[in-house]
């Protein structure tokens, strides 16, 4: 028999070589961006920054952008070293910039990947501390295989995992179950508005949390709702209050407005019908991406906002049905994580299914999660196997075949490109499919089987 010692060893060193060579292959452009802000921040501070510029991010974004400028300050003179093997160490822009400027930039680079590596690192280890607790049965070999399901299933969309900052979201979103398993629910509150001050979407758990502790509590449960939710709502309403007077005021919320200006982003899912119903529509650059052009793309946008919107409502009504019957035994917080995290996952996918804007590393929100269900029927098991292969097709359309998504150039003013040729046209239809099938069939479950307890004793 393998000795857990053993079986622990190999889930390090199997992790450490999995993300060394995630960090060979790594597409890395977004730290450019980073810097800026976090330059700009560090030199005017946070409130001038978001006065004077259009920032793509919430405020704690652009901070958590400081943490790897101050660390590039003090590496080691041969830390670009680190990043000299990616291939795009030989194309524009990289190769326009000066000496100087690439040795900057390279240092940043440098340092991005450490501080996502560590923001890895940590969400693996709260995936090992709330296994622990909701799972106590699980033996070691199930205990390091829900861990090497992470290490899967975060590489198969690792291309990007050490040049985008949505890792911490999901780091926000374990830290908050983890909350639950200590039966303190109103610090996941705290933890999901923090998360909601980085990038949104965090605040879109909170529902989930609310019935969590609701169904916890003595007394009618919709009642319990409504108490658990004027508390969430008082800590959600600090974020925007303490934006307004110490984020730049009125322009501290810019952001809202730049994204909901973006047009239908090439990987949308709602995206590809558009190239086979409209012979005419290419492919433009803006907001930080491609996005399909045409008057069916942008009626494509504005269908895609309304979906993301019911999205919410919907999901809530599919995951309070669980949560109402597992009042009845008054579980604890801790008992209820199952549940929380099938609903946490429903509510994500379907926001990433229903949105205008497609962006690969929005899966790294999700990835995370998944090893905290418990996995334990074949339903289960084959849908987070759909998962995988939503995290590998993303992967092969970016980076791995993304020149041959957005097309060949076409003369025209400003640039424009001709749009995927079949092959890729096929992987972006084969990613929505496989994310819309995602979607419907957790709905089903956290609908029909529920992951709560029976009685009050079913877990300590």
């Amino acid at each position: 028999m393998t000795r857990p010692a053993a079986l622990y060893a190999a889930l390090v060193v199997g992790f450490l070589l999995v993300r060394a060579g995630l960090w060979a292959v790594t597409t890395a452009g977004e730290y450019r961006l980073y810097r800026d802000y976090a330059d700009a921040a560090r030199t005017t501070g946070v409130a001038e920054l978001y006065r004077t510029r259009t920032v793509e991010y919430p405020h704690l974004a652009v901070l958590f952008g400081v943490a790897p400028g101050w660390l590039a300050d003090r590496l080691p003179g041969w830390a670009p070293l680190l990043v000299q093997t990616r291939y795009y160490k030989t194309l524009p822009p990289y190769t326009e910039e000066s000496a100087a400027a690439r040795e900057a930039g390279d240092r940043y680079e440098v340092a991005l990947g450490l501080v996502l590596f560590g923001v890895d690192a940590a969400s693996l280890a709260l995936v090992w501390l709330v296994a622990r607790r909701v799972y106590p049965d699980d033996s070691t070999a199930a205990r390091v295989g829900r861990l090497a399901l992470y290490v899967l299933l975060t590489a198969s969309v690792g291309a990007i995992l050490f040049d985008r900052q949505d890792p911490v979201v999901a780091f926000v979103a374990l830290l908050a179950v983890w909350a639950l398993t200590a039966c303190r629910p109103r610090l996941g509150y705290a933890v999901l508005v923090l998360g909601a001050a980085y990038k949104l979407v965090p605040v879109l758990l909170l529902p989930a949390w609310v019935f969590a502790a609701a169904a916890a509590r003595p007394g009618r449960f919709w009642r319990s709702v409504v108490l658990e939710a004027l508390i969430a709502g008082a800590m959600l309403a600090a974020w925007p209050a303490l934006t307004y007077l110490f984020g730049g005021g009125e322009r501290g919320f810019q952001y809202l407005t730049y994204h909901s200006a973006r047009g239908l982003q090439l990987e949308a899912p709602i995206a590809w019908p558009v190239f086979l119903l409209d012979p005419g529509a290419h492919v433009g650059a803006g907001y930080g991406s491609f996005n399909v052009t045409g008057a069916l793309a942008a009626r494509g946008a504005e269908l895609a906002k309304w979906l993301m919107v019911l999205s919410v409502p919907l999901t809530v009504v599919l995951m309070a049905r669980g949560f109402w019957r597992a009042s009845h035994t008054r579980p604890t917080t801790a008992a209820l994580v199952p549940h929380v995290v099938a609903a946490s996952l429903l509510v994500w996918f379907a926001f990433i299914t229903a949105n205008k804007v497609g962006s690969p590393q929005y899966l790294h929100w999700v990835m995370p999660l998944v090893p905290l269900l418990p996995l334990r029927s074949r339903a289960e098991r084959w849908w987070a196997a759909l998962v995988l292969l939503a995290g590998g097709l993303t992967t092969l359309i970016f980076p791995c075949f993304y020149r041959w998504t957005y097309g060949d150039d076409l003369p025209t003013v400003p640039a424009t490109w001709a749009g995927p040729i079949p092959a890729t046209l096929f992987l972006l239809a084969a990613r929505s499919v496989t994310l819309v099938s995602t979607t419907a069939w957790l709905g089903w479950l956290v609908w029909s089987r529920p992951h709560v307890p029976s009685a009050p004793e079913a877990l300590p």
